[in-house]
């Protein structure tokens, strides 16, 4: 293998070593959103809620899965592993960026999403407080639009874990869980939007430089016959 093809073989060996960290992360970011919804997923059955957060961990399950596969391929030289990679590659750049674009034009939805899970469980506060609680300790909010809900009756959770009581002159600087976790996603959103395009964009390079490598050895092979 020539010069070029050995510089095109080692760039795209250190591609997938990017890809493998850009795996890891976006699962423990996956997790981590899960975690945050976890309290509320069994009262709550809402597709928008629960389809983000899932949709990046396993990504980020198949990112890794398929950049470990890539590696190899890249150092072995073998144009068949390295061909079904780049394929595999380009699927996932498609299925990414059609995730990017519905987490773009679907924004609004998902938000309206969140704020009905959180309505949910205030509503049902009276029967079971636990949920509630799990939120406005995670989130460091108190009640539903302020901690005004509560009038006189104000939980421990909105001042904290290790609260014994808690008025509502010490909760008044926190805000409602509402604002607090739409501030929280909206956020969330917006990583996973610009994030999601950079890795798309490694990946497409990744795509063509794999093509470029399977095609060069296919070529250093045939002339070894002659």
């Amino acid at each position: 293998m020539d010069c070029g093809g050995v510089l095109v073989k080692y760039i795209l060996f250190i591609f997938n070593i990017l890809f493998v960290i850009c795996g890891i992360l976006l699962i423990i970011f996956g997790s981590i959103m899960i975690s945050n919804i976890g309290d509320i997923k069994d009262v709550v059955n809402s597709y928008e809620t629960h389809s983000v957060p899932i949709a990046v961990l396993v990504l980020g399950c198949i990112i890794f899965v398929i950049a470990f596969l890539g590696c190899c391929g890249a150092i072995r030289e073998n144009s068949c592993c390295t061909m079904t990679y780049s394929v595999i590659m380009f699927a996932l750049f498609l299925c990414q960026l059609a995730l990017v674009i519905f987490i773009w034009m679907q924004r609004d939805q998902i938000l309206q999403g969140f704020d009905k899970a959180i309505k949910t469980i205030w509503d049902q506060r009276e029967t079971d407080r636990s949920l509630m609680d799990g939120i406005e300790l995670s989130l460091k909010c108190c009640g539903y639009n302020s901690p005004a809900d509560y009038l006189l009756n104000v939980p421990k959770s909105c001042c904290g874990p290790t609260a014994a009581s808690c008025s509502i002159t010490e909760a008044a600087l926190r805000p409602g869980c509402a604002k607090a976790f739409d501030r929280m996603w909206s956020k969330n959103i917006d990583i996973i939007r610009y994030a999601g395009l950079g890795v798309a964009g490694i990946e497409l390079v990744a795509f063509i430089f794999a093509c470029c490598l399977a095609n060069q050895v296919r070529n250093n092979r045939r002339r070894e016959y002659y």
